[in-house]
């Protein structure tokens, strides 16, 4: 099904049939007020109205609209940030019940399509992530003390290992983690949102948020046309959250990718790729990608705060394909799009109690389909008197992220990133070079 509701995408031109959702146009009343209709506002509604919890949620445009409805459709635990990174800042315990907690949004995604009836949604299992540099003789001990350190089920794979399943000399060693998977991810949006509604929840589309503000015990949350009082908000959006909490806006840099679809590539699409999972590389702006529709590949990349869409975004997205896999030849692209995610600063999500009543569960760009779940189910634990599991994110905070200056930094911050990843890959060939000589 394809029309002008969605952005033009490979997801929007194979999704499912939904209704459109009335715009909030009345006063009302909730246990809880959810704001955005993404992955983090339909997962914290949904399990909310699973405890009986009387639920809104208002989205400014449609269900599954933005980032949730366009990006690669990868189900994994971890987090933006290094596993590295989060142990020497937290320290072991903690990281490893950070880890745990995104391993339940990966259960959690799983258990609801199981639930709602629809395995067609998903569409492959496991995920390997490769390195494009060979990671030395050590590799595979420091690959198993990390997911030990973790209690992650990922596995270090060899050279030939990943070469067996991926024909091209682009890629060295892989991990493997057996627990990932990858789905359509507007149809999942769909789902979501129409499981809410059967549960007895309610959802308002073409609602714009224009006002907050504190009631006694209870918040008012505004629209132009329209208002909710509740116990309870959770603010599920990102760098469009402006009008309705400043903080959390200018916490959030607006951040985009992109994602192509190719045409069906026959015979010669399985012949370059023998695996039906999910596939990234590790560098630190690298791409992911994966088999879809039997013969087509989806494949994401490139991260910019440009969020304007490029004049030849096709043929940088073909050059990008043809750069690891020049056997695919003559491809062509048949859909191509970017997607707009917020990015906090720290790289990992923004999830919690801000002011008593009022939650955020927000800043998932680059994490994965599984940490909104994971977030998703601290904010609802927390609604629900359980603080332990929000509380794992309270370190990282909801800092300014520095406006236009944050988004001029953070660009030239990807461009250091991509040069190093360039001179990290020149120097490996060099050095192959010289062996072989």
């Amino acid at each position: 099904m394809a029309d002008g509701a969605y952005p033009a995408s490979w997801y929007a031109a194979t999704r499912d049939a939904a209704p459109e959702r009335p715009p909030l146009a009345a006063q009302g009343e909730a246990d809880v007020a959810v704001v955005g209709g993404g992955f983090a506002g339909l997962h914290t509604a949904r399990l909310l109205a699973l405890q009986g919890k009387r639920v809104v949620l208002a989205e400014r445009r449609r269900i599954g609209w933005g980032a949730s409805g366009r990006n690669g459709g990868f189900v994994g635990p971890g987090y933006a940030a290094r596993s590295g990174v989060l142990i020497d800042k937290l320290g072991i315990d903690h990281t490893r019940r950070l880890y745990a907690q995104s391993r339940r949004g990966v259960e959690i995604v799983r258990e609801t399509i199981q639930a709602i009836g629809r395995p067609d949604i998903l569409m492959g299992a496991g995920k390997l992530s490769v390195s494009r540099t060979d990671q030395g003789p050590d590799f595979a001990d420091r690959t198993r003390r990390l997911a030990e350190q973790l209690g992650a089920s990922f596995e270090p794979w060899s050279v030939a290992e990943a070469r067996a399943k991926l024909d091209t000399t682009r890629y060295y060693q892989a991990i493997h983690d057996p627990t990932s998977f990858h789905i359509h991810p507007l149809n999942f949006a769909l789902a979501l949102a129409a499981d809410i509604e059967r549960l007895g929840g309610v959802l308002h589309e073409g609602t714009d948020a224009t006002g907050l503000e504190h009631k006694g015990d209870r918040w008012l949350l505004r629209s132009a046309h329209g208002s909710v009082t509740a116990r309870h908000v959770v603010l599920a959006g990102s760098a469009d959250l402006g009008r309705v909490q400043p903080r959390i806006a200018n916490a959030v840099l607006p951040v985009a990718t992109y994602v192509a679809v190719t045409e069906k590539l026959g015979p010669k699409l399985g012949e370059a790729i023998h695996w039906a999972g999910a596939i990234s590389d590790t560098r630190r702006a690298g791409d992911y990608y994966r088999v879809v529709d039997g013969d087509r590949l989806l494949w994401g990349g490139r991260i910019t705060t440009d969020t304007r869409e490029p004049p030849r975004l096709r043929e940088m997205m073909r050059g990008d394909i043809l750069s690891v896999y020049p056997q695919l030849g003559d491809l062509r692209i048949a859909y191509a799009w970017p997607g707009t995610m917020g990015y906090a600063p720290h790289k990992m999500p923004q999830v919690g109690e801000i002011e008593p009543g009022l939650w955020v569960c927000s800043a998932f760009g680059g994490h994965g389909l599984a940490q909104t779940a994971a977030g998703a189910d601290a904010v609802a634990s927390g609604i629900l008197g359980d603080a332990s599991k929000w509380r794992l994110f309270a370190p990282f905070g909801t800092n300014w992220a520095g406006g236009p200056i944050g988004r001029i930094a953070t660009q030239l911050a990807y461009w250091h990133l991509q040069a190093s990843d360039w001179w990290d890959e020149k120097r490996q060939a060099r050095n192959a070079e010289t062996l072989r000589t």
